[in-house]
């Protein structure tokens, strides 16, 4: 049987390309997150703008607490009396027939101030759930800009690998048809798909810089700043309880408690716009100064009197309906948080199954088509141009894989942003299983 002289190194290369394919695709040690993107987390909390600006809110918002329920300053107030019309721009105590001096100070009715530091607790505690919901928000964001990174980093890696083959299938096909073995299609085939591929390459790098330009912005970076690239995309599972998320996450995520503790300072405000139909009291003393010496003094009481009920009647029922709203949001806010968590559980366990089909089903496929399509052109049985349609699905499949690893890891982040939870801090289960 005649062979083929320029056919022996292009099957070494393919043989090399086949063992390469398998050791990308063997299982890896199992890892519950790459440490590059915790420290991005963690640089993000610290530097993005948004969370300065809500941290600083909710720090305002606990001075303004430690605030209210203070006592209004006290007042003083000098008065003279029968001042001299001899010499009008003499005034002081001196030139004074009396001189009282008064000092006062507001009582609001018992109750009043408390229940006014304890609705700005409340409000404090709401902004402080707001910080940590947006916080949520942004790690999300940053983790699935990394992963958006780490998948295209991935693709451009097995295309060029993919492109150098083809390069090689592309010598071979041009010696062969020099010497009258194969038509010039094959040759032409070949260098239309490395073109493609280098078309691809193009559109990925420039995907991959814009992923990198969207972590830097939730970073908190300048766009001139270099950021860390990762290494790969994890392969780790995430073990969870669907039912045990979504009761945690109706108890404590962060928008679930932001609107409760807003219901529960309207319904002090409630409690308080009840305290407004009682008066507050001012209490005085005034001393009075005559010829030079102290020789008696003033008591004063005053208090207000709240006879106009209607004014306090609305205030009352104003507080009363927006803490029954928000009481109402508050039930919404668990139910959509149910239906959230609920969602994005069943996309991880989806994208779950995607990938291990891909693993133990689709991939292993793909690489016994690729190495029998190789042994079939090795003893003529198909021509050049079905081994280069076995090649399409190698990377094709090789690309998908990968993207399937996103969606996985991109489903988890959301998963744990709308738990409140860090899955990946837990148990993660081994590749495989």
């Amino acid at each position: 049987m005649r062979t083929d002289k320029g056919r022996a190194p292009f099957l070494s290369i393919l043989s090399a390309c086949i063992l390469a394919a398998a050791a990308l695709f063997s299982p890896a040690p199992s890892i519950a997150e790459d440490a590059s993107v915790r420290d991005l987390v963690t640089m993000a909390r610290e530097r993005n703008p948004e969370l300065k600006a809500l941290s600083e809110r909710a720090r305002a918002a606990t001075y303004r607490a430690r605030a209210e329920g203070a006592l209004d300053d006290p007042t003083l107030k000098v008065e003279l009396e029968d001042l001299s019309t001899d010499d009008p721009l003499s005034i002081s105590p001196t030139s004074a027939m009396l001189t009282r001096y008064t000092v006062s100070q507001m009582f609001p009715f018992p109750g009043k101030r408390s229940l006014k530091r304890r609705m700005a607790e409340r409000e404090a505690l709401s902004i402080a759930s707001e910080l940590k919901a947006k916080t949520l928000e942004i790690e999300s964001g940053v983790k699935e800009a990394y992963y958006e990174v780490a998948y295209l980093k991935e693709s451009i890696q097995r295309t060029a690998e993919i492109k150098e083959l083809l390069s090689y299938m592309a010598k071979v096909a041009e010696t062969r048809y020099a010497t009258g073995q194969v038509s010039q299609q094959d040759v032409i085939k070949v260098n239309v798909e490395t073109t493609m591929l280098t078309n691809d390459l193009i559109t990925m790098e420039a995907e991959k810089a814009i992923a990198i330009s969207r972590l830097k912005s939730l970073i908190g970076l300048s766009q001139s700043e270099d950021v860390a690239e990762p290494s790969v995309l994890p392969k780790g599972r995430v073990e969870f309880s669907t039912d045990g998320l979504i009761r945690r996450a109706m108890e404590a995520n962060p928008e679930v408690k932001m609107v409760e503790y807003e219901a529960e300072a309207n319904e002090l405000g409630v409690d308080l716009a009840r305290k407004d139909y009682w008066p507050d009291l001012m209490v005085g003393v005034a001393p009075i100064q005559r010829n030079g010496s102290f020789d008696n003094f003033d008591l004063m009481f005053q208090v207000n009197l709240p006879i106009w009920r209607s004014k306090y009647d609305a205030r009352r029922d104003e507080a009363s309906a927006n803490a029954s709203a928000l009481r109402a949001r508050a039930l919404s806010m668990k139910n959509i948080k149910a239906f959230e968590v609920k969602e994005a559980a069943l996309m991880v366990e989806a994208a779950e199954r995607m990938r291990t089909l891909f693993e133990t089903s689709l991939v292993p496929q793909v690489e016994l088509a690729f190495e029998s399509a190789l042994k079939n052109y090795q003893s003529g049985k198909i021509d050049f141009l079905s081994l280069l349609d076995t090649e399409r699905d190698l990377k094709r499949t090789r690309i998908e894989y990968y993207r399937s690893l996103l969606e996985y890891n991109k489903r988890v982040s959301l998963l744990e942003k709308a738990s409140g939870e860090d899955l990946r801090a837990g148990r993660v289960l081994p590749e495989g299983k």
